[in-house]
């Protein structure tokens, strides 16, 4: 962040952190609503579940397309129009008065978010060069725990003033608020900024990554040469394990401490709160970690080091806090849990940008979308396993996929920039 060259990257990296903020506003006032809402509608724990799912069949059903069309079309034009329609159906969530109509509100609603993630991914990897790639994201990654954290308390406090409605009412408008914030300050990428340094473009330029010719000119991929490379889907494998326990801990965390802890709904939304308080710490120390670590042991150990480490320690850290005898060292352990899951986020998001800058859109696309089959998975199974057997053997499951996911990651994902076929297939002949 040298003075010299200039700060204009970073202003834009607080603009995507500002939008995942409020992109996780949106999504997670539901989790805090949920035990109202049960109420309200007569929900069992699989119903809630349900609908909790439904979000995340939408979100899975645009984020490749949405990685297609920022790398194609640009990133910013992709995220405004999803803000802008993911609002409209957050606004409309009260009005689900059935569950199949409940369910179709919150599948529209994943659409829109759905295109965010990969877009915002497409543009950090025009705006930052490869050796801070990990920092930039996992400071845009701040706006996922801090978005969680805001929606708790002021969730709990909307309901209990007025109701659990007025919460999606006043979220709604969030999302058009940051549009305009965009419209005067975003750009699209860094050679449009009408006040970035020459020295800051040249920087960003500099190291940029990806397949290079003899000539140092970057190399075009296709989406065979993309798709036809292994680690690219073990890696997304990895990710779903890692967001199954994540997508647990967001949409069953605050109903779990009121029905399984017994805590009233204000202190579950304060309890709530400290697994994100201390992931809003880990999101940038772990993308730091895995520039620091890529740099000193090369791109495949440094950038999956620590999201190996975060994994298991997260996994092992839940199944201490599910047998913890008070609530307090329950949340506790959960949240350490948390944190050490969200240390994997940066490292987890650069890898795309190492595999291929300019395709780092389908790539998180591909990878979201795995990480939101685990959002899918997670609320849905956990509801069917909290009615069945309780929340012990729910987080348990959460702990043992994440795990897994390491093994996953460090035994078959090589982080490397991906060579063409026509590539791969002269080097197979001349060795």
């Amino acid at each position: 962040m040298n003075s010299k060259i200039g700060h204009k990257r970073w202003s834009i990296i607080v603009q995507f952190l500002l939008c995942y903020a409020v992109l996780y506003l949106d999504r997670s006032c539901m989790s805090m609503a949920g035990p109202v809402m049960m109420k309200y509608f007569n929900w069992s724990g699989t119903q809630f579940g349900l609908v909790s799912t439904a979000f995340f069949i939408g979100y899975a059903c645009t984020q490749i397309i949405g990685g297609w069309l920022a790398d194609r079309f640009g990133g910013g034009k992709v995220v405004i129009v999803g803000a802008l329609w993911w609002s409209l159906f957050v606004f409309l969530t009260p009005f689900g008065a059935t569950l199949g109509l409940m369910v179709m509100i919150r599948i529209a609603m994943g659409w829109g978010e759905g295109v965010t993630l990969p877009a915002i991914s497409s543009m950090v990897a025009k705006w930052v060069p490869k050796n801070e790639s990990g920092l930039a994201q996992g400071i845009c990654l701040i706006g996922v725990p801090l978005g969680i954290t805001l929606a708790m308390p002021l969730s709990a406090w909307i309901i209990q003033r007025w109701s659990w409605q007025m919460v999606f009412w006043s979220f709604a408008f969030l999302a058009p608020f940051w549009v305009l914030i965009w419209l005067k300050f975003g750009k699209e990428k860094p050679e449009l900024h009408p006040t970035i340094s020459k020295a800051e473009l040249a920087y960003i330029k500099s190291d940029q990554g990806g397949p290079q010719d003899t000539e140092g000119q970057s190399v075009d991929l296709t989406a065979k040469d993309i798709f036809s490379t292994p680690s690219v889907w073990t890696g997304a494998v990895s990710f779903f394990c890692t967001n199954y326990l994540f997508y647990l801990f967001m949409t069953w965390l605050p109903t779990y401490f009121v029905k399984g802890r017994g805590l009233e709904l204000g202190q579950s939304a304060l309890y709530t709160m400290m697994p994100y308080l201390v992931a809003m710490f880990t999101y940038p120390i772990g993308g730091y970690l895995a520039d620091k670590a890529s740099n000193k042991f090369g791109d495949n150990i440094g950038r999956k080091t620590f999201p190996i480490i975060g994994m298991i320690s997260a996994g092992i850290l839940l199944i201490l806090g599910s047998q913890a005898v008070n609530a307090v060292n329950a949340v506790v352990l959960i949240s350490a849990s948390n944190g050490l899951l969200c240390l994997t986020m940066g490292g987890y998001y650069s890898m795309p940008m190492v595999f291929s800058r300019k395709n780092a859109g389908k790539i998180t696309g591909l990878w979201a979308t795995f990480a939101t089959i685990g959002g899918i998975t997670a609320p849905l199974l956990t509801g069917v396993i909290v009615d069945a057997y309780g929340y012990n053997v729910a987080l348990y499951l959460g702990a043992s996929i994440s795990i897994v996911g390491s093994f996953i990651l460090g035994l078959t994902c090589k982080v490397k920039s991906i060579v063409p076929k026509a590539g791969r297939i002269k080097s197979a002949l001349n060795y």
